[in-house]
């Protein structure tokens, strides 16, 4: 697996680093060199349903001395694409290149080349992008420079070229390596002085082609301007790592079922700067570990600086959520619910506070942070140990653990302590109750913002989500079956009820469930339970009727939703892993009388399977005696995330689940 490893790029760490890969042979490809054959080469061994197919893309960077007295980034991007299907011109056809702006200091373009390309009578025909069809608009802190390719058709080739200049020496640009489409060749290589130091993020599933490093030396020029006289020059050579990745017949990331992010999977590698160790001074650390780093979110005014000041002012709110309670746990439940119930969430993704404490109070809302930080402060002026934790959503993406950067985070919880034991909360959300966490939270580990930063593990196979489901059927005479059904769901069910409940009501709800029936049924002692008890489980109930008539009657036990209809994994390769949200256990029990008059002509018969040992099973109990049928079916996942490898497995195992789910029970009429 090549998945999220970060290593160090410095000389002092690569010495005796020689090539970490096969060697492939790097293709050479310049900038309007395209032979007949590029247009008619077969690529569907690739992808059969490209609808584009990058056929070469390359990025280059390094670190160079400027006019300005320090150093700049330059950035070479070379990308040449096939357009397979006029499907993918809207999103390739035209080009935006960002360009950052900070006060007077500005990153700059430079050798833009850009063309497209048809092939006419058998000889290759070049379009260029005119100078004058290149646009630049402002976006915030940024400029950016925009283009479209002319005279493209299905077969078109496109291809661009450009170099930016950057005065941002501390920032390196990412490199993806794969995409939304195939790709033949993707490579990176970079140039970096040992005097600058960063860590190297790299994620992704494929392995490369090339992954090589070697040490050579440089002579760097920075001119140190002077406003009162003539300009110096500082000249030195310095070592300098080169590091080139490469990847080819790379397939395309596809969004399937049950993932959290592709961002989280696409084949790329990223830089942090950490550090400048120049000959005779200093060191200077820009990265710094996780005790360095709570220190300072905890003297930020806009974190953690207010938790440390006595905050009487809010003792009034306390006094007014506790309401006199006495127990402990449950007096900081009480102080939960007042936040809860009382505060409005405005952003759902933030890492530092939006306003000042005493606003939150005023205006009764505020971002996650805001309303989180608020809740923490609360339950320190009751005398509580509460602290903040930082975790990264599953749509976000993964977290470091190892590196405490601060971008891979965007949600705030607290962790409150009583008699040694830990709550997590999370006051922004008002479906959820004491000591529940939204299933969007388990993403990996969170970090305490403590003294001791320890790791908090919320790892999506940590969570357990259980539903029973009761389903009893009895005959009412005339030929009417007359049932009662009832679930009950687990803690992310739940939330989930609550959270659907809240854009439509009961009546809608149950028109849809009568829906979902294959045959005319009336429903009637509608309920759905505990919708306001946070704490407690949602269960939904009703009972049912519908006749039987027919000489012979198809009937599935597994009538309801609660059946899976189709399989959830439809591709027949995945490239990354499987996430689920929660290992899952649910239960369905039928207890059904066989229809008067009728007798049971086919029974699907029992079954039990495993997954993978002891990852996972499948039962289907089922049997006839008497007058009833009585099943019990159950599906069981012991983990939630399944590797690529363990894909076909999985997708089997479900297959066989939607097969049996969906078998009937034959009667006939006697």
């Amino acid at each position: 697996m090549y998945f999220n490893r970060a290593t160090t790029l410095a000389l002092c760490l690569v010495m005796s680093i020689t090539a970490l890969a096969q060697k492939s042979r790097e293709p050479k490809v310049k900038f309007g060199d395209i032979s007949p054959e590029e247009f008619t080469k077969d690529y569907s061994s690739l992808d059969s349903a490209a609808e584009a197919v990058y056929l070469y893309e390359s990025g280059y960077v390094k670190h160079e001395g400027n006019n300005q007295g320090w150093f700049s980034v330059v950035y070479k991007v070379h990308r040449r694409i096939l357009l397979t299907s006029k499907n993918s011109f809207d999103d390739l056809s035209t080009v935006k290149i960002n360009l950052y702006e900070s006060g007077t200091a500005k990153e700059k373009i430079e050798n833009l080349q850009a063309a497209t390309y048809n092939l006419e009578n058998g000889k290759v025909v070049q379009t260029k992008v005119d100078k004058n069809s290149i646009f630049k608009d402002k976006d915030g802190d940024y400029e950016v420079v925009k283009f479209t390719f002319p005279n493209i058709k299905e077969g078109s080739i496109i291809e661009y070229t450009y170099t930016t200049n950057s005065p941002f020496y501390r920032y390196v640009p990412s490199w993806t390596f794969q995409g939304g489409y195939p790709e033949l060749w993707s490579e990176f290589t970079i140039e970096q002085p040992q005097f600058f130091e960063f860590v190297v993020l790299n994620q992704g599933y494929l392995m490369p082609v090339i992954d090589t490093t070697s040490i050579t030396k440089d002579n760097f020029n920075v001119l140190i301007p002077n406003s009162t006289g003539a300009s110096r020059t500082v000249n030195f050579s310095s070592g300098v790592v080169k590091h080139t990745w490469a990847f080819k017949d790379i397939p395309a990331l596809k969004e399937e079922s049950f993932v959290t992010t592709l961002d989280n999977h696409v084949e790329r590698i990223e830089f942090q700067f950490s550090a400048e160790r120049f000959p005779e001074q200093q060191p200077k650390t820009y990265l710094h570990n996780w005790y360095e780093t709570v220190d300072q979110l905890m003297k930020d005014e806009d974190f953690g600086a207010g938790l440390s000041k006595e905050n009487g002012w809010l003792k009034d709110d306390v006094k007014t959520a506790v309401n006199g309670e006495p127990d402990p746990v449950n007096k900081a439940k009480k102080i939960y619910e007042y936040v809860r119930d009382n505060y409005t969430c405005t952003d759902n993704s933030a890492r530092y506070l939006s306003q000042p404490p005493r606003k939150t109070v005023q205006t009764k809302k505020g971002n996650v942070v805001d309303i989180n930080m608020l809740l923490i402060t609360m339950l320190r002026v009751a005398g509580y140990t509460a602290d903040p934790v930082l975790l990264s959503t599953r749509g976000h993406g993964k977290t470091y653990d190892m590196y405490p950067i601060m971008s891979r985070f965007n949600y705030l919880i607290a962790r409150l302590d009583i008699d040694n034991k830990q709550y997590l909360l999370d006051a922004s959300d008002p479906v959820l109750g004491f000591g529940h966490l939204s299933g969007s939270c388990y993403n990996g580990n969170a970090r305490v913002i403590a003294s001791m930063p320890s790791l908090i593990n919320l790892e999506a196979d940590s969570l357990k989500e259980s539903a029973i489901t009761s389903f009893f059927v009895t005959n009412d005479g005339d030929g009417k079956l007359t049932g009662s059904y009832k679930t009950v769901f687990g803690a992310i069910g739940s939330e989930n009820m609550r959270e659907k409940m809240k854009k439509t009501n009961k009546e809608e709800y149950f028109k849809d469930i009568k829906k979902a029936y294959p045959f005319e049924v009336n429903l009637s002692n509608t309920a759905i339970d505990s919708l306001d008890q946070k704490e407690m489980p949602v269960s939904v109930q009703y009972d049912v009727s519908f006749h039987a008539d027919e000489d012979i009657i198809y009937f599935s036990p597994m009538m309801t939703a609660d059946a899976y209809k189709q399989n959830p994994f439809k591709a027949a390769k995945r490239f990354y892993p499987v996430e689920i949200p929660y290992c899952i256990d649910e239960v369905y029990i039928l207890n059904m009388e066989i229809p008067s008059g009728y007798k049971v002509d086919e029974l699907p018969k029992p079954a039990r399977v495993s997954l993978n040992g002891g990852e996972g099973m499948f039962e289907y109990l089922i049997q006839a005696g008497g007058n009833s049928i009585q099943l019990r079916c159950r599906t069981k996942l012991n983990k939630a995330t399944f590797e690529p490898e363990d894909y076909e497995t999985l997708r089997n195992f479900f297959a066989f689940i939607v097969e049996k789910q969906n078998e009937q029970i034959v009667f006939k009429k006697m």
